[in-house]
């Protein structure tokens, strides 16, 4: 957290950021659509960005790495459909873990520029769908090289504001998103709660419903300097359930809060 006083965050050189990590299908772009509109109800100037398309080095050249593998293009064991993946980040060779290193360097020091951009600093809130943890969950183990790798990452990039990873049962996210094998989603998940261990201030969204989900999500952006920020004023005034209950208001935005999973 910032030291500096609340009501100054909206006129800070540094947005305040959030990010989204987890597995694929566990809901991480049905919650930023959400919160992002939720925050722009507020008053605040909220710009989205994918760590996929805005951040990554040469990501359509990526897409097809490890394409070719013979763990690549599994058939979906329910329907018998061809996985079809993003970016074939489930191919486990060597070769292509070291290459992926040294692009996830690249990846970093682009997302640094990104922040430093005027369309990031012209902005309140930056939001990211996938955030430089998404990168390290992929070549993540508890070998002493992969942490140690882990922790030169994490000590390049910026630091969020509030780090969110988006938990699921990798069957229930399979069923939704079937990209990549059951076996690989397990793995990844598991990655993604070890990483806890490298980022303590990494906050794990229990897994639940939508709205549940979602609730979890606004306690604590509620709680953070963004909110005590722009609604300080208000706060003086109105309780605090009042104060989240209108934050939470993005409820009524949504009939099918599903949709987008």
């Amino acid at each position: 957290m910032s030291p500096e006083p609340a009501h100054a965050q909206p006129t800070a050189t540094r947005p305040f950021v959030i990010t989204f990590s987890g597995i694929d299908g566990a809901g991480k772009t049905t919650q930023i659509e959400c919160l992002s509109l939720s925050l722009q109800r507020q008053g605040l100037r909220v710009l989205r960005l994918s760590f996929w398309d805005d951040v990554a080095v040469w990501s359509k050249l990526r897409a097809g790495i490890g394409s070719r593998s013979e763990e690549a293009g599994h058939a979906d064991p329910v329907e018998n459909r061809p996985f079809a993946p993003k970016n074939n980040k489930h191919v486990r060779k060597w070769y292509l873990s070291l290459a992926r290193a040294g692009l996830y360097l690249l990846d970093v020091a682009r997302l640094r520029r990104l922040l430093a951009d005027r369309p990031a600093e012209e902005s309140d809130v930056v939001v990211f769908d996938r955030y430089i943890y998404d990168q390290i969950a992929n070549l993540y183990s508890q070998s002493f090289a992969a942490r140690g790798y882990a922790r030169i990452l994490l000590k390049l990039a910026p630091a969020p504001d509030l780090a969110f990873i988006v938990d699921a049962s990798p069957a229930a996210a399979f069923a939704r998103k079937p990209e990549y094998p059951l076996e690989f989603m397990h793995k990844n998940r598991q990655n993604f709660l070890l990483l806890q261990e490298l980022v303590p201030q990494m906050t794990i969204i229990s897994e639940g419903g939508a709205e549940d989900v979602r609730d979890e999500i606004c306690t604590h952006i509620s709680r953070s300097r963004l909110l005590a920020g722009t609604l300080a004023e208000e706060k003086a005034e109105v309780p605090e359930p009042i104060a989240v209950a209108r934050l939470q208001s993005s409820r009524s935005l949504r009939n099918d809060p599903t949709a987008s999973l």
